[in-house]
């Protein structure tokens, strides 16, 4: 109960007593000083006048009084010439450049500090910005968004990714159907285009050859082929740790022998053995088949008979190292038989051969040369094969059952599935002669396919996360969460600390404000660059964002209410004034004559 509440409650029993006082006063007063009923009605009806009299001294009522009179926000898109109403008063916002009329303020809570009285606000523009979307809480909204934008709506940022491995990035487009999209590497090469179908949605690759950052651009036309908006693409490599990967064959053959060559030319640890029959086999130093070996193993590749080879003791040992966190590849070389699985992956088929067409690695002849970059000495581009001699493969006729596709050729067929096994993953493949793509001068190809295998699977190494706000640009708060304190270094070399927001909790979430674009570093337990965009960047993708921030700000975008204009309470003296003439009546009163029988 509040102090208001109690009072109230003291003074009404007071009132309750000084009735009952008054009536046992009347019925058991002698006959010549009972009171009249007029004075004793007055002496009644005073004293509830002079206990809320009272009472609104103590707590004096506040002076209100309806609010009257609309702002209109003009917003980031809003047109040059704003139509506005009797009683409604233009305001533009600094990102609402250029219209007439309207007295330009910092932010929205400047504007309602400024005007008080207004009682209700209408939006137009695109929406409003996050630093000013909580002002609108307890007044009357109606938002009016202007039209759709054209351009890149939406922009999905890719994860970090292993060096030669595909990224994929997917956007989606508004107001440019029929026309195209490119991915355009760094050095402003296409390396894959594709048209803008009715759906807008927009599905581009491309493939990053070394460890580091990298901006790769995406660019948008029209069916006229004009230039409608060109987007960064940020793109991070992370270096680390060769992976450590065992291959194992049951007999040799040249896809181990190429297996072996792309894995040396990763940058991996490759040990190899490959059993010649007769209890002989080719051995480089592979780990013994025990739990303990194996843990020290990124990924493991073996073939199907390699897997029935390794008895149930070793099937046992590898099942423990999976579940702690190794990757398992195992290849389908032949007829599968009935019932036969790997750690919950079955293969059920036939004995027969099936030709595969892998998806084409570029749309353009200068695509493909641009994602395959200028060759080695080993390796020149000169050698490489054309774009329409990619040769047909070969694979099982199996069904992949019980995991997740992960490479599938050009009519949708699974050609490798892959599921979590504790903390590790397990995937087949029946793919049978890979090495063809690189005797036929596709070499880039066979080590994508494996680099994406081997990526999906192999060990997650374990450590502290950063997780970033993206996408995030120069000017606006963003958030990094992360263990420990957080170091941010922006381009130009500028140290600063993000400050952290302890209603995260254990997420340790931070803010940063970051005022340059670029690529900026956060430091700490678990460093890792990040880039801001350009303050004018993406225009129609903040557009959206500011408007669907809006929507959900003001409920649907229409919160219409009656606002009253609240101030502080009203001064006391008044209410005492005339609790003093109130208790001095009813004092008069009760001790008058007149009035007396």
């Amino acid at each position: 109960m509040s102090a208001a509440q109690g009072i109230a409650a003291i003074l009404t029993l007071a009132v309750v007593l000084g009735w009952a006082r008054l009536l046992l006063w009347q019925r058991h007063a002698p006959a010549s000083s009972r009171a009249r009923r007029w004075r004793l009605a007055a002496l009644l009806a005073l004293q509830p006048v002079a206990a809320v009299l009272l009472y609104c001294t103590l707590f004096p009522p506040a002076a209100a009084g309806k609010a009257t009179g609309t702002l209109v926000i003009a917003t980031s898109g809003a047109p040059r010439f704003v139509p506005t109403g009797p009683g409604e008063r233009l305001i533009a916002l600094p990102e609402a450049s250029g219209v007439v009329g309207a007295e330009l303020l910092p932010d929205l809570g400047t504007a309602l500090r400024h005007y008080p009285s207004a009682g209700a606000l209408r939006i137009v523009g695109s929406g409003l910005e996050p630093r000013d979307r909580q002002a609108t809480a307890g007044w009357a909204v109606r938002f009016e968004p202007t039209g759709e934008p054209r351009g890149l709506i939406a922009l999905q940022p890719t994860a970090p990714i292993a060096a030669g491995a595909r990224f994929a990035v997917t956007a989606r487009a508004e107001g440019i159907a029929g026309g195209s999209a490119a991915l355009l590497d760094p050095a402003s090469r296409i390396v894959d285009e594709q048209p803008i179908g009715p759906t807008s949605d927009i599905a581009l690759s491309g493939t990053a050859r070394a460890a580091g950052t990298a901006i790769f651009t995406v660019r948008l036309r029209d069916r006229s082929r004009t230039l409608i908006e060109q987007a960064s693409v940020p793109v991070w490599v992370p270096a680390s740790a060769p992976a450590r990967v065992l291959i194992r064959a049951g007999a040799p053959g040249p896809e181990v022998k190429y297996l072996r060559r792309w894995a040396t030319d990763a940058g991996l640890a490759p040990r190899v053995r490959v059993d010649l029959g007769g209890g002989a086999s080719l051995v480089d130093t592979p780990p013994d088949m025990t739990t303990a070996a194996l843990g020290k193993v990124d990924a493991m590749i073996l073939d199907d008979r390699a897997w029935d080879g390794i008895g149930a003791g070793g099937r046992e040992a590898v099942a423990a190292a999976v579940r702690g966190g190794m990757g398992l590849i195992v290849r389908i070389t032949g007829p599968v038989p009935r019932g036969w699985q790997v750690l919950g992956l079955t293969a059920p088929g036939t004995a027969d051969i099936a030709p595969v067409t892998l998806q084409p690695d570029a749309p353009s002849d200068e695509a493909l040369a641009a994602r395959r970059g200028p060759g080695t000495r080993d390796a020149p581009a000169s050698v490489a094969g054309a774009r329409d001699t990619v040769p047909v493969l070969t694979r099982q006729a199996v069904t992949l059952t019980g995991g997740m596709p992960i490479l599938r050729d050009i009519r949708g067929t699974v050609l490798a599935a892959s599921r979590s096994r504790g903390r590790g993953k397990v995937a087949l493949i029946s793919v049978q002669d890979s090495f063809a793509l690189v005797t036929s001068g596709h070499s880039d190809a066979h080590n994508e396919l494996w680099s994406n295998l081997v990526s999906d699977v192999a060990r997650r190494q374990a450590g502290p996360v950063v997780r970033i706000e993206t996408p995030a640009f120069a000017g606006q708060r963003m958030t990094i969460c992360g263990a420990g304190p957080i170091l941010v270094t922006d381009p130009r070399g500028d140290a600063s600390r993000a400050l952290v927001d302890p209603a995260t909790g254990a997420a340790g979430c931070a803010g940063y404000w970051p005022s340059v674009a670029g690529w900026h570093r956060a430091s700490g337990p678990a460093a890792r660059p990040f880039y801001v965009y350009p303050a004018n960047a993406l225009p129609g993708l903040r557009a959206i964002d500011r408007r669907d921030g809006t929507l959900r700000q003001v409920g649907g975008g229409n919160r219409e209410s009656v606002r009253t204009l609240e101030y502080d309470h009203g001064p006391s003296w008044p209410w005492f004034i005339g609790w003093l003439l109130v208790a001095a009546m009813s004092w008069w009163l009760e001790r008058a004559r007149a009035g007396r029988t």
